[in-house]
């Protein structure tokens, strides 16, 4: 399993927001780059970009991620309000590993479209789950639709990357959702990084224990915070 830093942005600025509200922030930079280069030396080997602002359809940072996507040389998934074609492409053009998607990838034209402009493999998509289902528009609203029904869905049309987070948890500091988690086990052949909630080393080593199917973790909070360093944290999955 893999320790993902997380870089929020909103407004041109690193952010955590608190279970999706952008009320209840904390900026923490107004230099993305700066922040990418300082997890990139702690020896991050991704980062985790999210586009906050065209999430909610406020603004667009676009151009601070290609900027870093260039200045960077680790391997940065991008998400955030890439709801066609030709951002998707402008990020892997510029060299983003994989870019995410949300509910948007029900929609079979655009996914036939999206897989014929960028590889399959650099497609991941966000399973973001508000109140037991899946939250839509930067998780401002709520969907029908079950989160593993919706991973099934998903599934079937070949994408093999899977971001789940759990809003009620990101931000807080309250742990991750364990019971949650486990049940994505069920499904075999997916790349599954989990988000939301990590709050201490103990989180890292339990996902580690529990979860060994999970690729990745994506921290944030905690990071900024000073729970727990980079270096700590890829310790406790290397002991």
């Amino acid at each position: 399993m893999l320790i993902i830093p997380a870089i929020d942005l909103y407004n041109g600025k690193v952010v955590r927001f608190v279970k999706g509200d952008p009320s209840r922030s904390t900026v923490y930079s107004d230099n993305p780059l700066s922040i990418a280069r300082k997890w990139q030396d702690e020896g991050a080997k991704i980062l985790h970009i999210v586009d906050l602002s065209a999430a909610l359809g406020e603004s667009d940072n676009s151009d601070i991620i290609e900027h870093i996507i260039k200045e960077i040389d680790i391997d940065i998934e991008v998400g955030g309000g890439i709801r066609d074609v030709g951002k998707a492409s402008r990020f892997t053009n510029a060299g983003a590993k994989r870019i995410i998607v949300g509910t948007k990838s029900l929609d079979d034209n655009f996914i036939k479209s999206l897989t014929e402009s960028v590889s399959i493999e650099k497609i991941a998509v966000g399973v973001d789950v508000k109140d037991g289902v899946v939250a839509t528009k930067g998780w401002t609203e709520k969907s029908s639709l079950k989160p593993l029904s919706f991973i099934e869905n998903i599934i079937s049309k070949g994408i093999k990357w899977i971001i789940y987070t759990d809003i009620s948890r990101d931000g807080t500091l309250e742990g991750v959702n364990l019971a949650a988690l486990c049940e994505l086990s069920r499904f075999k052949g997916v790349n599954f990084i989990a988000s939301g909630g990590v709050s201490s080393l103990k989180d890292i080593k339990n996902l580690k224990k529990q979860l060994p199917f999970v690729w990745g973790c994506i921290c944030g909070k905690a990071l900024y915070d000073g729970k727990f360093t980079l270096k700590e944290a890829v310790s406790v999955l290397k002991a």
